[in-house]
């Protein structure tokens, strides 16, 4: 365990960006380091709030049951305190609407926990436990222009804010997000521009907050298929009893954003549990709709850089940016500033916790990437070329059958959202009994689960 009352470390941490990522970032830093300080550009709001220059935020979120533990592991006792603000824990089997390609999934035990938030509750509760610690200041307001250098540019040595001012660094964290300058900075001082892989749905998602009576879920999942099944939706109910409804399509199929079109678009979407969830609703006044277009996947591939800079970490989306959709982005930025903790308790010198922390951070970032684009490269060769390579298709044939399944098996489905929620490796989904179901017993049911001799 390291000593908090003695950091191993001398001088002042920086942290760039107050979001999920930077906050856990800077609570493991002050573990480790004699001054931990967290800039953010935006204004941070003095309550649970939205925060400004995050587009994404009055979306639906999802923490997976691993980000979740990840979490709690950090933040003693932030689970409890969600739930005491309102935020719903429930079983995800039991308490979720979920739809998929082959049809509604029977509710059953699913074995995973799933905690239903806004991500203004969940940033504002870990931005206090962050400023309890004795070592970490946070300041807002503080745009970051650039990199400092020492003479060889090899190593940072801190950050330059937008008013001139130099902040001297032991460490720098670029937690700053989708739309990092990281990549810039590195030009700027003479080094390769990181490769970088996009993999784009062309998904837009646009959300309405609701008063509503209680129902009998907690959340609702309606699921879009490449390449014929563009649409879908992510319902949460939060704290305050609100509902969070976002609504989205792929390939270009994008949700309107005046209030008449946006409702129109959702009875689109044909799931009777959201169609009578909005009969009840009312929209909040003054919210609106929201929309944001930016989903593409993004990857920069910081780990296969032959020249690194001394003392810099990438964490959260700054290394690899989600399609939204598939709800990983946060714990995976949890898993990585986990990581840079475990590297600081182990190494005594700051240039191995860097070369530890980039391989790790492509490592926990490749098998949340390889879900997430197996289904976006559907819709993007769609778009671009009108049908799937050969060597995508094995892949997507497994697929179909495993949702088939998924539909009508609860062990399967149970192996499904323990995959989903990353307390599974993804290989379950090809060990040998469910691959014996895949391909001896997929075939026996259509639509819904139904089996073709019509019973279920």
């Amino acid at each position: 365990m390291p000593d908090r009352q003695h950091p191993r470390f001398p001088g002042q941490a920086l942290v760039i960006g107050a979001g999920v990522a930077g906050l856990t970032a800077a609570r493991v830093l002050a573990d480790h380091f004699e001054r931990v300080l967290l800039v953010e550009a935006g204004a941070l709001p003095p309550v649970a709030g939205p925060r400004g220059g995050v587009p994404q935020a009055r979306h639906v979120h999802g923490m997976l049951a691993r980000g979740a533990s990840a979490l709690e592991s950090l933040f003693p006792g932030l689970q409890a305190e969600l739930v005491a603000a309102g935020a719903p824990l429930f079983d995800h089997g039991l308490l979720a609407s979920t739809t998929v390609a082959a049809g509604r999934v029977p509710r059953t035990p699913g074995g995973v926990q799933a905690h239903a938030f806004s991500r203004d509750l969940l940033e504002w509760a870990l931005r206090r436990r962050v400023a309890e610690q004795p070592r970490v200041s946070v300041r807002d307001r503080s745009p970051v222009t650039g990199l400092c250098w020492d003479a060889d540019a090899t190593r940072v040595v801190g950050l330059r804010l937008a008013d001139g001012e130099v902040l001297d660094a032991a460490l720098v964290v670029d937690a700053s997000g989708r739309f990092t300058r990281l990549p810039q900075w590195l030009t700027e001082a003479g080094l390769p521009r990181p490769e970088q892989r996009i993999v784009d749905a062309g998904l837009a998602y646009a959300t309405m907050v609701f008063d509503a009576p209680a129902r009998d879920f907690e959340a609702l999942q309606h699921v879009n298929s490449a390449p014929d099944r563009p649409r879908g939706t992510f319902v949460v109910h939060v704290e305050g009893g609100r509902w969070i409804v976002t609504v989205f399509g792929a390939g270009g199929d994008h949700p309107p954003t005046d209030e008449r079109g946006w409702l129109t678009f959702a009875a689109d979407i044909g799931n009777p549990d959201l169609d009578e969830l909005l009969a009840s609703a009312t929209p909040l006044d003054g919210v609106g709709v929201h929309a944001f277009k930016r989903t593409e996947n993004r990857l920069n591939r910081y780990a296969a850089m032959r020249r690194w800079p001394r003392r810099l970490v990438a964490i959260g989306d700054s290394v690899a940016a989600f399609d939204p959709v598939f709800g990983q982005g946060m714990t995976v930025a949890v898993l990585q500033a986990r990581a840079l903790g475990e590297a600081l308790a182990r190494a005594d010198d700051l240039d191995a916790v860097t070369r530890r922390v980039r391989r790790r951070a492509a490592a926990i970032t490749r098998t949340p990437w390889l879900m997430s684009v197996s289904e976006d490269l559907v819709w993007q060769y769609h778009r671009e070329r009108g049908t799937p390579p050969l060597w995508l298709r094995p892949a997507l044939w497994y697929k179909r059958r495993l949702v088939r399944l998924v539909v009508a098996d609860p062990e399967v489905f149970r192996t499904f959202l323990g995959v989903y929620h990353m307390v599974r490796s993804p290989t379950a989904l090809a060990a040998p009994r469910t691959l014996a179901k895949v391909l001896f017993k997929a075939g026996r049911y259509g639509p819904g689960g139904t089996r073709h001799d019509g019973t279920t």
